[in-house]
Order: structure tokens, then C-alpha cells, then sequence
């Protein structure tokens, strides 16, 4: 079948929507598609860098820079043009004008459950059109059962449409020798450290966490909080965070870094420290299992689910809990021993190869049922 293919979330510095579109993609086309994508059309509003293949063909003209509009007026007719038996779209929205089959992907529900961590723009104009989006979908795809509970809960659809096919960690994060000073020459840190992954805003409840550290970090000699990620909406209590006079001298904001780049500083970390308030899956939790580190994460949402067994698990709503975590991680050699060895069976229980293999036969359950039932 031909499958139309949203990129829209491949322009700029990518996160963890554009990390999932790329690696899908990556997969489908390389093996896990086999007999049933005959060809990948790769749509978006602004050019992206895909390689073309036999097997993925870009769609390049008709451009329009803001999103929503091009999506809702512009793709139908691109569409049309291009007559996809299925399309793909990878991150919540959809024309709701369009007429072809689509699954579409819902990463997580906060929209619904923590409106206030999210923009008024955002609000105003996604949380909108998610029910409708919901609605025509004929399957919906989520990252972890936490989220699918949301959506058949918040959205009233039939659980019968609504399929979990989880991430993984990218194929570069994986155990590598430990060489401090090529760490300190790329990044300007050395261990030990703590560190942090994602975008800085309020729902990561980073600043809770910094806290938490700031209570315990006396009592842990030259250990330090190593922040990575770029600067979101709401980002500012984070900074005021990190001034506090009490950890002077013991965080380090690196920004955004490279995909490739991240292994390193995870391998290096005494803990990966993940307090997010909801994730619909938490990438960073699988890629630094799949890295030999250890994880602090939330007894929450999809965090638990994925943690559990193979994480430290705190309430992320506790500041002495996530202190007690810290102190634990960072003075018990044995607890960081045994959450390495879970995290790295845990992690291999997740692969782009199964994602890929599992959102391929979905799409051929979803055309066969719409030449069944058009």
C-alpha cells in the first residue's frame, strides 16, 4: 500500500515527537514495512532532510509555514493529489476535511489533565480539535497503556481502536567505556553528576527537583546536576532555580545537545533524574536504561509503568522523597548496580525494529478493514 507519512515534526531541533516520527520512518522503511508499505510519501509544511528511496518518495511542493493552517487547507489537496491508501498522522492533529483513512498517534493526554502546563495557543487551537481528530481516526495509536487508558477515558472512543505500539531508545545509546576527560574536553563536566534530559518547562518539575537536590547536595561533596535540553515555554523557574545561592557552583545548563552526543552523558551520570509530573512514555527513562545509568523517575503516568521493577520510583509531588532518591543513588553503589543490570534487561524489551513491525501490521489491519467497509 502507498502510506502518506506526517513529518511536520522533523524542522529544527527535533525532541521526542520528531525522535519517534524519525525512527518509525527509519524502520518502515528499512525492513519493518516489508510487504505491506509499498512507499512511504513523506509529508510537511517545511522541507525536511529524508533521504529518498525506493521505498520513501518526499512530497515537496505546496509549502506553507504555520502548521495548522496547511494541515486543515492546503493537504487535503495535496491528498487528493497524491491518493495514499492511509495516512499517518504522527502527532495528534489530522485534516478534519480529508477523506482518507488515517491512524493518527496521541503521545500523551496532558492537554486535558494539565491544561496549565501548556500555552493558551496550544490550548485554544490542539486541545480543540483532538476530539474531532479522535473521531475520524480509524485507529489511535499511544506509547504505553497509562496514555490509552487517558484516551479512552477523556476522548470516549472504543477501546478497540485504541492500540499501544511503545517507543525504544535510539540505536546509539548503549554501554560505552567511561573516559572522563573526553567528557569534561566535549561538555566541560566531569563526573559525578547527576543528570537531566528534555525540554525545560513546568510539567518536567525540574525546578522541584533541583530543590530536592539543593536539601542533600552538602552531604555529597563535589557531586553536581548536569541540565540538557533546550529552553521551553515557562523555563524561568528553572534558571532561578539553579542560581539559588545553595547550589552555586553545582549545575551546569549544556542547552540542547545532539542525539549522538547524549550516551556520553548518560554513561557518565551517576543517575538519569526524570521527575515529570505525566509522560506518555519518557524517552529519556528507556534511553538511559539502555546506557548502563540508572533512573530517578515518578511513581506516575507511564513513568511507573515503564520504571517499575527497573528505576527508582518516587512521588514527583514530594520534595523529601525525591531527596531521599538523590542521597540513596548517590551513596549506595549496590542500588546503582542492581538498577544498571534491570535497566538494561528493561530496555531490551523495547526496539524501533518492533515498533516498526507492529505500526506496519496495524496499517494493514486498518486498510483491510476499509476495503471491507470503506
Amino acid at each position: 500500500m502507498i502510506v502518506g507519512f506526517d513529518a511536520t515534526t522533523l524542522t529544527g531541533r527535533i525532541s521526542g515527537v520528531g525522535y519517534y516520527t524519525a525512527r518509525l520512518m527509519e524502520s518502515l522503511a528499512n525492513g519493518a514495512g516489508e510487504g505491506i508499505v509499498r512507499r512511504l510519501v513523506v509529508l510537511s509544511n517545511r522541507p525536511v532532510r529524508v533521504e529518498e528511496t525506493e521505498r520513501v518518495q518526499v512530497y515537496e511542493r505546496r509549502r506553507f509555514a504555520v502548521r495548522s493552517v496547511w494541515m486543515q487547507l492546503v493537504l487535503p489537496g495535496i491528498l487528493r493529489e497524491v491518493k495514499p491508501d492511509l495516512v499517518h498522522f504522527t502527532n495528534y492533529l489530522a485534516p478534519l476535511a480529508g477523506r482518507v483513512p488515517y491512524v493518527v498517534s496521541f503521545h500523551d493526554m496532558t492537554l486535558s489533565l494539565l491544561p496549565r502546563f501548556h500555552t493558551f495557543k496550544k490550548r485554544v487551537l490542539t486541545q480543540s480539535l483532538i476530539p474531532a481528530v479522535a473521531r475520524g481516526a480509524r485507529m489511535i495509536l499511544t506509547p504505553s497503556e497509562s496514555t490509552r487508558r487517558d484516551v479512552v477515558k477523556l476522548l470516549g472512543v472504543d477501546p478497540g481502536r485504541v492500540r499501544v505500539i511503545p517507543y525504544a531508545a535510539g540505536p546509539s545509546f548503549r554501554p560505552v567505556a567511561l573516559a572522563p576527560d573526553r567528557l569534561e574536553a566535549a561538555h566541560g563536566v566531569r563526573p559525578p553528576y547527576f543528570l537531566y534530559v528534555g525540554t525545560l518547562e513546568p510539567r518536567k518539575n525540574l525546578g522541584r527537583a533541583l530543590r530536592a537536590f539543593a536539601s542533600v547536595a552538602e552531604r555529597l561533596g563535589p557531586c553536581r546536576f548536569v541540565i540538557v535540553g533546550q529552553r521551553g515555554w515557562r523555563y524561568e523557574e528553572v534558571l532561578r532555580e539553579a542560581a539559588r545561592p545553595s547550589l552555586r557552583g553545582r549545575v551546569d545548563l549544556l542547552g540542547y545537545v545532539p542525539e549522538e552526543r547524549l550516551p556520553d552523558l548518560y554513561a557518565h551520570a551517576l543517575a538519569l533524574v526524570y521527575p515529570s509530573l505525566y509522560e506518555g512514555f519518557g524517552l529519556p527513562v528507556v534511553e538511559s536504561m539502555a546506557c548502563g545509568t540508572p533512573v530517578l523517575t515518578s511513581r506516575s503516568s507511564s513513568l511507573a509503568e515503564i520504571g517499575e521493577g527497573a528505576a527508582l520510583l518516587a512521588d514527583p509531588s514530594d520534595e523529601k522523597a525525591l531527596a531521599d532518591g538523590l542521597f540513596a543513588l548517590a551513596t549506595d553503589e549496590a542500588l546503582r548496580q542492581g538498577l544498571r543490570a534491570r535497566g538494561l534487561e528493561r530496555a531490551r524489551a523495547f526496539s524501533w525494529e518492533r515498533t516498526g513491525r507492529e505500526t506496519a501490521a496495524l496499517y494493514r489491519e486498518v486498510y483491510e478493514e476499509v476495503r471491507r467497509r470503506p
